[in-house]
């Protein structure tokens, strides 16, 4: 059997009830998520002059978040349904089509760079990169990542129903949120923790394989802390969905 022809992720520009999707290609440059201060982001500013965001004096979620979609400096769109907590339902899902099938139940997680590194949990990097995120540190986020995620239920079941949220995120959210290996929402709800990604050490992991050839979402909330023993820099991470095919 093929692979899919289509598979994406997407994120939401609109509200919860009236959802906006936008295309956020994997691999494909310029595409990208941008975090800032409240109010400091638009839609028109240059990767090289992104407003930076203050290291805290304490823990916290960074509040805004944009999506720049194909353009350096001329697509950006706001996520308005993100903003660090569990009060929302749609902001980004992972999107595929009907020609391929899953071999296995896929994953969720988030990596220092597009190379997929192992974390090292608790570590911090000397020089900022996507390992700051992704390592998480002792004191912060009890070593767990500061990129924590939720996700609905099992995208498509194995009878192909689709599972979509209509209500929010919900569920136990903090800086030390997340534990070790995989966890799966249960069919047709949200997470009761969310977990943090923190490459193939803390990831979510979908609890079934969804039907074979039958197109579907997969709808996931973020919230993205930092803290004072985060180091500083350009910080890259990479969102991954990871699954292998028949």
């Amino acid at each position: 059997m093929s692979d899919f022809t289509t598979l994406k992720s997407q994120f939401n520009s609109g509200t919860d009830a009236a959802p906006t999707w936008n295309d956020m290609l994997f691999g494909t440059a310029n595409y990208e998520f941008r975090l800032c201060g409240a109010g400091a982001g638009a839609g028109n500013i240059a990767s090289a002059s992104w407003p930076t965001y203050q290291r805290p004096a304490s823990v916290g979620v960074i509040p805004e978040m944009w999506g720049y979609v194909g353009s350096d400096n001329s697509d950006g769109l706001k996520l308005a349904t993100y903003d660090g907590t569990s009060a929302h339902y749609m902001q980004w899902r992972i999107n595929w089509d009907n020609t391929g099938t899953f071999a296995s139940a896929p994953i969720l997680s988030a990596w220092k760079d597009s190379t997929l590194p192992a974390a090292s949990p608790g570590t911090q990097p000397g020089t900022g990169d996507g390992s700051a995120f992704i390592n998480g540190q002792s004191s912060d986020t009890s070593s767990t990542s500061y990129i924590k995620a939720n996700a609905y239920g099992y995208g498509v079941d194995t009878g192909g129903t689709q599972q979509t949220p209509s209500a929010n995120a919900g569920g136990t959210l903090a800086a030390t949120s997340g534990t070790a290996g995989a966890a799966s929402p249960a069919t047709g709800a949200w997470l009761s923790t969310w977990q943090s990604l923190q490459a193939a050490t803390q990831y979510i992991q979908d609890g079934v394989v969804p039907k074979a050839t039958t197109a579907g979402f997969w709808y996931i909330t973020l919230a993205i802390y930092t803290g004072p023993n985060m180091t500083g820099g350009t910080l890259v991470p990479v969102l991954g969905f990871q699954y292998t095919w028949v």
